[in-house]
């Protein structure tokens, strides 16, 4: 495959240049994660060395299908999201290839529709946040304000949403401030959370390992696995699961799940496609567990169908950066 597609990187008519860019971006597509290996170096490198010629109709597939590769090299998505907007937009809005230094070189050189596609990210970081703040317009700040997955401080804050209606500006207020008190949480002592007792393992007919093996070969679901377990009273499980598909470490998950209040595990719920259903057997449970009365159970449901999924996925991004940031300031 990689000798066909190199001499179809060879040929110079755009027909071949389509086929490869096609094929390259199919196998880059299908490795997923595949971050810095040899043969994905190499990909990248042909798609790129190739990109400049494609038109716009087939660069704007390329962007689309590899915005959420974590595969596509930096320097290949920095490429596309320089690109003019239609076709820079999903890597723009999407891809965790571009850099810092990349996002802020497009946000000081291009328009304000790039600006609004990057101020839609899952997280925008606080100097581009800043930057985009004294540059862009109105609705490039007012998308910002309403991303929870921004880094703006409340002041910053206030300040934008005086513009908005009252009632969204008072759900982005409500929405923003529980989000802190969740980051703040996870690294605060247990001593110092509203928290009930930790979980302990219970039997099981299946246990996590092979529900992530049947979820992975397609022979179940993650929501089939999460409400079986969680009727069989075993929460621990539940949290290994949720752990394992949001890619949150599963200290923090369980600290999320024996919390007093349901912010932090809807959030992890919410992001990884667990469905009502499946929330309300967990809640049941998380009542029985912290000895509350179920109609605390029937409020986070509630409350729950009101969890916006971009939302959730935004404060689940900001919960892994700051627990990665806590990560390296230890280490060094």
């Amino acid at each position: 495959m990689i000798d066909t597609l190199l001499q179809l990187a060879k040929e110079s008519s755009s027909k071949k240049k389509h086929q490869l860019a096609e094929h390259v971006t199919g196998l880059l597509a299908a490795r997923t994660d595949d971050v810095g290996s040899e043969e994905s170096n190499l990909l990248n490198g042909m798609l790129e060395g190739v990109y400049g010629s494609l038109d716009p109709e087939t660069r704007k597939e390329v962007s689309e299908r590899l915005a959420d590769t974590l595969a596509t090299s930096s320097s290949l998505a920095a490429t596309i999201a320089a690109d003019d907007l239609p076709v820079a937009k999903a890597v723009l809005e999407r891809s965790q290839s571009l850099t810092d230094a990349d996002l802020l070189k497009i946000a000081e050189t291009k328009s304000q529709g790039h600006l609004l596609a990057m101020a839609k990210r899952d997280h925008v970081g606080k100097d581009l946040s800043q930057f985009m703040l004294k540059r862009g317009d109105r609705e490039v700040k007012q998308t910002l304000a309403a991303n929870l997955g921004a880094e703006i401080t409340m002041a910053e804050f206030e300040a934008l949403v005086k513009d908005m209606p009252r009632q969204l500006g008072d759900r982005l207020r409500h929405l923003r401030k529980s989000n802190e008190e969740v980051l703040d949480d996870l690294f605060k002592d247990d001593s110092e959370v509203a928290a009930g007792a930790e979980l302990t393992r219970r039997p099981a007919k299946i246990g996590p390992k092979s529900w992530v093996v049947g979820i992975q070969l397609g022979k179940t679901t993650l929501n089939k696995a999460v409400y079986q377990l969680a009727v069989e009273h075993n929460l621990l499980d539940v949290v290994a699961l949720l752990s394992f598909f949001s890619a949150l470490d599963m200290k923090y998950v369980h600290k999320l799940m024996i919390r007093y209040d349901s912010t932090g595990i809807a959030t992890v719920c919410r992001s990884t496609g667990i469905g009502a259903k499946e929330f309300q057997a967990i809640c049941k449970e998380r009542c029985k567990h912290l000895k509350f009365p179920e109609s605390t159970g029937s409020k986070w449901l509630t409350n729950y169908h009101m969890l916006d999924e971009t939302d959730a996925r935004r404060l689940l991004a900001l919960m892994k950066i700051r627990l990665k940031t806590v990560r390296q300031e230890v280490a060094a």
